[in-house]
This record gives structure tokens, C-alpha cells and sequence, in this order.
């Protein structure tokens, strides 16, 4: 991992990442649909803020491994590489403005109306897409790991999901 990023913004990075797959229920049409997500393997980095520190200009953010699991959802930003990844598998998978979070990120879109599937419902809500309640939900999302760097902006992060170990590897 570098320890320098181009942008100022980056508050998460790996040296490997998964893309996880599943399908997920429009609330909008009703229709099943492709969902994609972002997730990072054990020893991946978070920026963290010094907060002991005693004023905020004497704060330093340092980079800290996490020693689990973690899914990213509200994304700022992603790597060229890792958006190309994303949309070749999910053309549903982009850029847009959420009216819940006042702002906009990557999020999964519905392949038959082009709403927009919001990220706290995937990944916040007990069997949300990305939240299974039990290890045979969680056997639906497919992982594959892609041994790339990555380097992300994310508003939302998931430590230590339960049920990953249930998931199912490509």
C-alpha cells in the first residue's frame, strides 16, 4: 500500500479488495435486480483521526490496519479500475445524487426502472442485500477477490459483517 495518496479524500485502502455480488428486490418496481458492492479483506488500512490530540491543529491522521473484514457503501470515490470492474459486471453500478444522504456516491441502480437502491437499505437494514441475518442468505452474495491495490473515499464503513465467512468465494 502506498503511503502517499493522490487525493486528500481517501480514508480507506488495501492491497486486495472483493466485488461482491447479489441480487436485491427494487422497492420502486418490485423487480429482481443485480446488486454490486466493495468490500476489503483482513489487514486493509483505515485512516484514523487523533483525537488525544490537544488542539485540532496539532491532530495528525494516521493510517491504522484492521484486522477484519469490511464493507464500503456511500463511496465518494473509487479508482478508475476499480469503476471499470464494477460496471463491466453491473452497467446499474454509478455515480449519482442520494436524497437521503444530501450528496452523491456510487450506488446500484435497478436494471428494469433506473432507481436508485439506496445504500443504507443494503447494507444498514437487517436482510438488507449486504446484512444477512443468517448464514444461508449470506451463501446468496458470491465474493470474488481481485488482488489489486485500492484506495477509496467512504462515507460508509462495515466492520467485521457478520455472516461474511458465509458468503461464497468465486
Amino acid at each position: 500500500m502506498s503511503n502517499e495518496s493522490p487525493r486528500e479524500d481517501i480514508n480507506v485502502r488495501s492491497d486486495a479488495y472483493f466485488i461482491a455480488r447479489t441480487c436485491g428486490t427494487c422497492g420502486c418496481c418490485g423487480v429482481s435486480t443485480l446488486l454490486v458492492a466493495v468490500a476489503l479483506p483482513p489487514e486493509h488500512e483505515t485512516l484514523a483521526f487523533d483525537a488525544e490530540a490537544e488542539s485540532e491543529a496539532s491532530a495528525q491522521d494516521t493510517w491504522e490496519h484492521a484486522a477484519c473484514n469490511a464493507f464500503l457503501f456511500y463511496i465518494d470515490y473509487l479508482p478508475p479500475p476499480v469503476r471499470r470492474r464494477l460496471q463491466e459486471i453491473s452497467p446499474n453500478f454509478r455515480f449519482a445524487h442520494s436524497g437521503r444522504t444530501q450528496g452523491s456516491h456510487w450506488a446500484n441502480h435497478c436494471e428494469r426502472c433506473g432507481s436508485l437502491l439506496d445504500d443504507h437499505d443494503l447494507f444498514c437494514e437487517p436482510e438488507g442485500a449486504f446484512l444477512p441475518t443468517d448464514p444461508a442468505a449470506a451463501g446468496t452474495v458470491l465474493l470474488s477477490l481481485i488482488r489489486e491495490p485500492i484506495e477509496a473515499a467512504t462515507a460508509g464503513y462495515t466492520c467485521d459483517p457478520e455472516f461474511f465467512a458465509a458468503m461464497s468465494a468465486t
